[in-house]
């Protein structure tokens, strides 16, 4: 059997054909699209989980679904947009369950070593002068160790371009809540990074 090579660099292959053809079984088209989005599942994981361990258990859970549910996939939203709710999804079921036995040790080193962390393509709405080379890793800091209540809707909302609607009924908090939280976070990290 003919290996297919999907090449090296990310949507390179456009990710239509690969969705088609992982639908068919083609296994190493379903591989080039692991591989294209695994780096983004990592990161919203570890960013709600605070854990990189737990981040990466989720991102396998996060794919095994994909594969399972891949043929019921109807391309009625883009795929980053079904996998971002995917993998939303499974962190705040993973926190519901087991929030009180999650490791709270965050181990930014780790994930900054492994993973790349482009902050300023995610279309996030946190003020720009903030993501510069100088501060991203200081930020970064500030969110990991946010509370829960403030970090999960900033993460939502400036990272995942979540509606405040759609966050209120993920997490299920009120809206006015959610903006009050989001808010707050946002003020924490200018705080922050001001001294």
């Amino acid at each position: 059997m003919e290996k297919k090579n999907y090449g090296k660099k990310p949507r390179e292959v456009d990710e239509k054909v690969l969705i088609a053809k992982s639908k068919s079984g083609d296994r190493a088209a379903f591989e080039e699209l692991v591989r294209q989005f695994s780096k983004y599942v990592y990161t919203t994981a570890f960013f709600i989980l605070r854990d990189a361990y737990e981040a990466e258990d989720v991102s396998q859970e996060v794919f095994v679904k994909v594969y399972l549910s891949l043929k019921g996939f109807r391309g009625l939203s883009s795929f980053k947009t079904w996998i971002r709710r995917l993998t939303v999804n499974t962190c705040i079921d993973r926190l519901r369950l087991h929030s009180k036995t999650l490791d709270k040790k965050i181990s930014l080193e780790k994930m900054t070593e492994e993973y790349e962390i482009d902050l300023t393509g995610s279309g996030m709405s946190l003020e720009k002068s903030y993501f510069n080379k100088e501060t991203v890793k200081e930020v970064l800091k500030i969110i990991v160790n946010l509370d829960e209540n403030y970090r999960i809707p900033l993460i939502l909302r400036d990272l995942q371009d979540y509606s405040y609607r759609e966050i209120a009924e993920l997490i299920d908090k009120p809206i006015g809540t959610v903006k009050t939280n989001i808010h707050r976070a946002r003020k924490i990290i200018k705080d922050k990074l001001k001294e």
